[in-house]
């Protein structure tokens, strides 16, 4: 079934604004704000606003194909649902940010589950920390 076809089964229409914020995200290298996918859109279809980018990523998000998450300087940043599962390790004083393999997560989630019942979603989270250049820097 194409995404068109699953849209569409899901009661909504594949609509040109939709497809626009799809393949935007899909040529995101990172994980990105409505506003940058908005620029994107805008700099080959300056006729589309802003608002339509934002109203068409909360209706993506609300049928399972895009997502969200906020790092640690709050800004909503999006994501396609089907990306592959990973955390990120985001340095309190440079701004670094690195994607960690899902994995290294994992061990956390079980120990929140059995410890305190809780079912903690770890895909694309943030661990705040100090990057090793900054320690680096810092205990040197």
């Amino acid at each position: 079934m194409s995404l068109a076809d699953d849209i569409r089964a899901k009661g909504r229409r594949m609509t040109v604004q939709r497809r626009l914020v799809l393949d935007a995200l899909e040529r995101a290298r990172h994980h990105t704000t409505a506003e940058e996918i908005a620029r994107r859109i805008r700099a080959r279809y300056p006729q589309i606003d802003p608002s339509t980018v934002y109203r068409n990523l909360e209706v993506l998000e609300e049928l399972g194909y895009v997502t969200h998450t906020h790092l640690d300087d709050r800004v909503t940043r999006w994501f396609r649902a089907d990306a592959e599962r990973h955390g990120h390790l985001v340095c309190r004083r440079c701004g670094a940010e690195q994607e960690i393999d899902f994995q290294v997560l994992a061990p956390l989630a079980r120990r929140l589950r059995e410890e305190h019942g809780f079912r903690a979603d770890l895909a694309h989270s943030a661990v705040v920390g100090i990057c090793r250049q900054c320690a680096a820097v810092s205990s040197g």
